[in-house]
């Protein structure tokens, strides 16, 4: 009997082929559902087909304390999203920032760390007053929305109709806003 080929009697059982059935099903719809989540959850730039109403253009301004600044302008995020998860997407992750009971604390941003002398401000621009003022509340609070940047406060929404925010490492006196020279407020006008 030449050329014939004999299995092993395992290879033969169904035994054999429903674990590795398994593995792959399961496999296959791990992949399938992180895609899934991926693609619902993950901000998309301007470039991107982004024009309904349910994204937001926002303009982000990321001033280093050292005479270096970077804006992100016009970068459109999906309605609902946090400034937090804003900040994670247009630093590509290189964001320093446990989280705490409160919310996230920012440490460093893009390999820039706050130190004993300085912190990471995070500012809002107050359409209405043509200023900035620090936020009342962290970045894990506020909010993208169809009608503007929105301040989450036990589970009411207060819109601030502004798509302008900054984070500022500053001096703990510091009251300077992120753009020099600019005027700033106290709290944003309603």
């Amino acid at each position: 009997m030449e050329g014939t080929v004999h299995k092993p009697s395992f290879v033969k059982s169904t035994r054999f082929y429903l674990p590795i059935l398994l593995i792959a099903a399961l496999t296959l719809s791990s992949w399938y559902g992180v895609s899934y989540y991926l693609e619902k959850t993950s901000p998309k730039s301007e470039a991107s087909n982004t024009s309904g109403a349910n994204f937001l253009p926002v303009y982000v301004l990321f001033n280093y304390g050292n005479g270096t600044s970077a804006w992100s302008n016009s970068t459109r995020f999906p309605s609902g999203s946090s400034f937090y998860n804003v900040t994670v997407f247009l630093t590509n992750g290189r964001l320093d920032a446990p989280l705490s009971s409160y919310g996230h604390f920012v440490k460093a941003i893009n390999g820039v760390k706050a130190n004993a002398q300085s912190f990471w401000a995070f500012w809002i621009h107050c359409t209405k007053d043509n200023a900035w003022a620090l936020s009342p509340v962290g970045a894990d609070a506020v909010a993208v929305g169809a009608n503007g940047v929105f301040v989450t406060n036990s589970g009411s929404r207060s819109f601030l109709l502004s798509n302008a925010l900054a984070w500022s490492l500053q001096g703990f006196s510091d009251t300077n806003s992120p753009v020099p020279g600019a005027t700033t407020v106290e709290a944003c006008s309603t």
